[in-house]
């Protein structure tokens, strides 16, 4: 009788502590349930080129007008708008420069005074039209004519304060003109910002084989930073942080959700390439919009 008693009394036990662990589990469940549910992806970030990119136009190395610094009339005009002339070669004949060079080579004109007869070519370049014609006076401080050296070009563009940091003589550079691709090099970064703007003035420099570009082509500058770890998104699953600038939610390594700030590298009406994120994350892509900072929620 009293192993009967013994047993019932165990049995109860038994019984008693199954029902608790059975309402425990009941309640852990339905509080799973109750969680909101979203919907993540697994994004691995990859290893890409970090530039920057910015339109321009396109500049001669060099462009001079030759002015006379006598009065004087023009006898013949030696070389027609648009020829290649050479460095220290006669474009423009002046009336008095026969006389001159006589006196020059007897030494009896020195060579700055002859100069300023001789109006010689400063450097190769290309003649521009709009020099003066045969039989035209030319008074002092008048251009007789102009040249232009596209032997290089230039190309000008400005850079924000975020990135001049980033910036040296050193960085790779790449020069888009007219769907051709050309290497450049920065020759100038300028030392102060524009007052207005808060932009840096860039000048990159390209060798022009064979005179190919002129002045004044539309450009595309794209200057390589680095290399970066990035995920690429789409833009509809971008959030506000409490400052208002852009990020992401993501699922971290306690099940909790978590905003991360973003950086765009590179924007498309289809993805964006951002940095600022792990190399592994879950991102959120439903629902984000629904749940908070260190929310759990089920995914």
């Amino acid at each position: 009788m009293k192993i009967i008693t013994i047993f019932y009394s165990l049995l109860l036990i038994f019984l008693f502590h199954f029902q608790l662990h059975s309402a425990g589990h009941t309640t852990e469940n339905n509080t799973e349930e109750n969680l909101f549910r979203v919907e993540v992806i697994d994004s691995t970030a990859e290893l890409i080129d970090d530039s920057i990119e910015f339109s321009s136009t396109t500049e001669a190395h060099r462009r001079i007008k030759v002015k006379s610094e006598i009065i004087g009339k023009v006898k013949n005009v030696l070389s027609k708008a648009g020829s290649r002339i050479t460095s220290g070669s006669q474009v423009i004949e002046m009336e008095d420069f026969l006389s001159n060079k006589e006196l020059y080579d007897l030494k009896l004109l020195s060579e700055s005074e002859f100069n300023k007869v001789a109006l010689f070519a400063p450097f190769d370049g290309i003649l521009l039209d709009g020099h003066k014609i045969e039989g035209e006076l030319i008074m002092p401080g008048e251009t007789a004519y102009e040249i232009i050296d596209l032997s290089k070009i230039k190309i000008f563009g400005y850079i924000n304060e975020n990135e001049i940091l980033d910036i040296s003589n050193q960085n790779e550079v790449s020069v888009s003109i007219l769907d051709q691709n050309v290497t450049g090099v920065i020759d100038y970064i300028s030392p102060i910002s524009d007052p207005d703007t808060k932009t840096f003035e860039i000048v990159v420099k390209i060798e022009n084989e064979n005179l190919k570009f002129k002045d004044g082509l539309s450009s595309l500058i794209t200057i390589k930073k680095g290399e970066v770890l990035a995920h690429k998104i789409s833009p509809s699953i971008l959030t506000l942080g409490d400052s208002g600038e852009l990020g992401v939610k993501v699922i971290d390594e306690n099940g909790l959700v978590k905003y991360k700030a973003i950086e765009i590298l590179q924007d498309t009406s289809s993805y964006m390439i951002v940095t600022g994120l792990s190399q592994k994350e879950k991102i959120i892509i439903v629902g984000q919009q629904y749940v908070s900072n260190g929310e759990k929620v089920n995914f």
